[in-house]
């Protein structure tokens, strides 16, 4: 329940309590509403489509035709262009300031 603006906000502890709780609302959304589908959504800063400032996932029942998208123009980058994207969060990943985070 503390405020935080967004996923780089919230401790690992925080985080994982986020999905569990998630996957508690999801069981009761699929008991309750029978959906074909759930999907969860969780945005970060307004480039990501973040409109309310503080960390927040949404469990959405989704069912044929109801309206809801998250489509967007797919843009396929080449394969070389793949690899230096998983190099560099590779390297992020092992990094010394993102462990310690």
């Amino acid at each position: 329940k503390r405020h935080a603006a967004s996923i780089f906000e919230i401790t690992d502890d925080e985080a994982a309590a986020v999905m569990h709780t998630a996957r508690k609302v999801a069981q009761a959304a699929k008991a309750a509403f029978e959906p074909a589908g759930l999907t969860l959504l969780q945005a970060n800063g307004a480039e990501g489509g973040q409109t309310v400032a503080h960390f927040h996932l949404h469990v959405v029942p989704r069912h044929a035709e109801d309206g809801i998208t998250f489509a967007w123009p797919r843009k396929e980058p080449g394969a070389a262009v793949l690899e230096g994207y998983a190099l560099q969060l590779r390297n992020a990943m092992l990094s010394k300031e993102l462990v310690a985070a």
